[in-house]
């Protein structure tokens, strides 16, 4: 018990990633092909990662500076970027931010993204 007492006290990951669990009607597991980014702080949200085939890589990659697309229509809203990755599917459990809060954040997740996937490339390499 004192190691879950321990593991409270660590703060909340800002971005948390994952996959989907998919389970069909016969029971069989399996996990959904897109990544999905849960926001933890305002504005919170869950979303869709999807990685974009033929997109420019022009620029510097830490250089983030994507598009926030149908701000008018939340059903419709997502987030695309040079880097080749967009973020779809948005279900926000605050009120939608100002549009340029929300180009920050986003901007934020990709690099964030970026990194983590750089990292895990490191270590699959070091296998």
């Amino acid at each position: 018990m004192d190691e879950i007492d321990d593991l409270s006290d660590l703060p909340m990951p800002r971005f948390v990633w994952g996959f989907a669990v998919v389970t069909d009607k016969s029971g069989n597991v399996s996990h959904d092909e897109f990544e999905y980014l849960t926001h933890t702080r305002s504005p919170r949200f869950t979303c869709r990662v999807v990685e974009l085939e033929d997109m420019p890589a022009d620029g510097d990659d830490t250089d983030i500076d994507g598009r926030i697309v149908h701000y008018d229509d939340p059903d419709r809203l997502f987030y695309i970027t040079d880097a080749g990755l967009a973020l779809v599917n948005f279900q926000l459990f605050d009120k939608l931010p100002e549009k340029g809060k929300l180009k920050n954040v986003c901007d934020e997740a990709i690099a964030n993204w970026l990194l983590r996937r750089a990292f895990l490339d490191d270590e699959e390499d070091e296998d």
